[in-house]
């Protein structure tokens, strides 16, 4: 049913972290364009952050991971 297959949704971004990241703490990323257009950032210790994808930092550290 409808009921069971959302909790098996995965994580989106809906609030925008607006503070930059460190670098290190972060060890990969994935582009997100529902509900908003945002860049999911996973830190060393599993946690998720989104950002916006239009930030000049966030493209740098994109193709740090990359």
């Amino acid at each position: 049913g409808s009921a069971s297959s959302a909790s098996i949704r995965k994580f989106s971004c809906v609030t925008l972290s607006t503070k930059q990241l460190n670098i290190r703490n972060l060890v990969s990323y994935e582009k997100h364009q529902i509900p908003i257009n945002a860049i999911m950032f996973i830190t060393t210790k599993g946690i998720r952050i989104c950002v916006s994808a239009d930030q000049k930092w966030v493209q740098a550290v994109m193709k740090k991971i990359d």
